[in-house]
């Protein structure tokens, strides 16, 4: 039934000047907070059944539905993770004959997203140079590491800085992703135990631990939304020092990068003992969101892609 209404409809779509809206599927495992970003573009955005929204990282907004059989048909496909989601979304797109739009957050060594004490096993990158209608990146950074020579954006994550923003609390904290595994959040709260309580970035409907907290431990390789989100909060970042984050922080300028997560408490020792280094630090990395990273630019650049893609509309390229 999707693939008729996708074909059908594409007849009079692609000569329609007037669409607004468009249709467009993504992937919902722990994309929550991206896909959050993308719904304030106004589109009408769909995640599988099978993929669960999780309201405790972000409150679903109302554009964001479950694909199901009455629901209008697909424009796009976006999957934010070649390595695991694309065998998935490549049937659907086959299926449908619907154009994927890959984006990458983090370089190719890395392939995926992964957390601080992971150790991947080879993968053969060729496998990974996956088709789609366009590829979008977060930073220069990311997308010159993939050397890609077709449609490509490089587009920077947007934050709400109004809504990310220093509150003075008189009980500080130290701040850490949800998602962290068990093993990484074992380890860092056995490193910081001495210094403030460790809470989860969302714990709290009606409180933002970042607003309050003086430290985020970013337990990724490459830099997360979290992270953005704590440095328009003026969070003192600590991040594993890696290619991709080492792009991004100006180590003791915007954060603190270090070699192993064993380094931890000697950092926060040193951060304790220079208040001025830390204030310093909390200004510059909220000043690099205001410049670098606003949710006005995020949104425009967003539409555009989408706009320019009209065109391609059911001109289908095979998949590997």
């Amino acid at each position: 039934m999707f693939a008729t209404n996708n074909i059908l409809r594409s007849i009079h779509r692609i000569q329609d000047p007037n669409i607004e809206r468009f249709n467009i599927l993504t992937v919902c495992k722990n994309s929550e907070k991206y896909i959050n970003l993308l719904a304030q573009t106004e589109h009408n955005f769909y995640i599988l059944p099978q993929h669960h929204w999780n309201n405790a990282i972000e409150l679903q907004p109302s554009n964001v539905q479950t694909l199901q059989e009455v629901s209008e048909p697909l424009d796009y496909i976006i999957c934010y993770n070649r390595a695991e989601q694309y065998d998935e979304i490549k049937q659907i797109s086959a299926q449908l004959h619907v154009p994927i739009i890959f984006v990458d957050m983090c370089s190719k060594p890395m392939i995926r997203p992964q957390h601080i004490l992971e150790i991947m096993n080879p993968i053969d990158i060729n496998v990974l140079n996956r088709p789609s209608i366009l590829h979008i990146y977060n930073d220069k950074h990311i997308q010159q590491s993939w050397q890609y020579t077709g449609a490509a954006l490089t587009i920077p994550i947007g934050i709400d800085i109004n809504k990310f923003k220093n509150e003075p609390s008189t009980e500080q904290c130290i701040s850490l992703d949800n998602n962290t595994e068990p093993k990484v959040g074992g380890r860092i709260v056995a490193a910081t135990q001495s210094f403030y309580p460790v809470l989860p970035t969302d714990h709290d409907e009606t409180t933002i631990s970042v607003n309050q907290s003086r430290y985020f431990i970013n337990t990724y390789k490459n830099i997360t939304i979290k992270t953005l989100e704590a440095m328009a909060a003026e969070n003192i970042v600590i991040c594993l020092r890696t290619d991709d984050t080492s792009s991004f922080i100006h180590h003791k300028h915007t954060g603190i990068l270090i070699d192993t997560i064993d380094d931890l408490s000697n950092a926060l020792t040193w951060l304790e003992q220079d208040k001025e280094l830390r204030t310093n630090i909390a200004k510059n990395a909220r000043q690099k969101i205001i410049a670098d990273h606003t949710m006005e630019s995020f949104i425009q650049k967003w539409n555009m892609a989408f706009n320019m893609l009209k065109s391609t509309f059911y001109t289908f390229t095979p998949t590997l």
